[in-house]
């Protein structure tokens, strides 16, 4: 499996809210990770720790939704041959705070997780295997051509079951993806146990002081390490 993370930037480098939590993750994923097995797409140089980015193009940047820009890279790396495994995609404020099983996505392409409070897809973490190739470029033209985010995308192709793709992904409990709702609330209470990705920002300082007795204490202290 690979640890994916994506960042296109028309700065061509990591912005203050970024700059240090890529260090985050890279500290925390060489815990568990081997290092080749961690992938950083950008499309500038950038190197800690011994872990070099993929440089890609500027054009993967998505306009009118930034964030967006993730399927881009994804598609990009799968036309180019750049993924050959299960990979595991996260945004940098989800943070892997368990381990994985060995097999997540059995006979599935992909796994998507929802917001917990909500059957709405949250994409800030989510498994896919190099397969789903087409469902990532239906989403893409999704996003492009009624100019939404990737979210919106894929909940308008599952909906609708657009090329049979239900048949083709496992809703994953939101272990995988605790989102940013108080964690004292029922998406706390409906994800399994233990949490193996808490997703929030440090920088949110009333949510992380409420999620901090959740954490781990080795993740506190890469937190603290990079002055969170």
């Amino acid at each position: 499996m690979k640890n994916l993370m994506t960042y296109i930037n028309p700065l061509k480098e990591f912005t203050t809210d970024y700059v240090d939590l890529v260090k985050v993750q890279i500290d925390n994923s060489l815990r568990t990770w081997k290092p080749k097995d961690i992938l950083l797409v950008t499309n500038f140089p950038y190197s800690y720790r011994g872990i070099n980015s993929m440089i890609v193009p500027d054009d993967l940047f998505c306009n009118h939704r930034k964030r967006a820009s993730k399927i881009n890279v994804i598609c990009y790396m799968m036309e180019n041959q750049m993924i050959d495994d299960v990979c595991w995609f996260h945004d940098f404020d989800a943070y892997q705070a368990s381990s994985f099983p060995k097999v997540i996505l059995g006979k599935k392409d992909a796994a998507f997780t929802d917001y917990g409070f909500s059957e709405m897809w949250n994409t800030g973490s989510f498994f896919f295997t190099p397969e789903a190739k087409d469902i990532f470029e239906l989403i893409r033209q999704t996003m492009n051509s009624k100019r939404v985010n990737e979210e919106i995308a894929l909940q308008r192709l599952t909906s609708r079951n657009i090329n049979n793709i239900n048949e083709r992904y496992l809703r994953l409990n939101n272990t995988y993806n605790l989102g940013r709702m108080r964690y004292n609330d029922l998406t706390y209470g409906k994800a399994e146990k233990p949490i193996r990705v808490f997703h929030f920002h440090p920088r949110m300082t009333q949510l992380y002081e409420e999620v901090k007795p959740l954490l781990p204490e080795y993740l506190i202290e890469i937190f603290k390490n990079h002055g969170y």
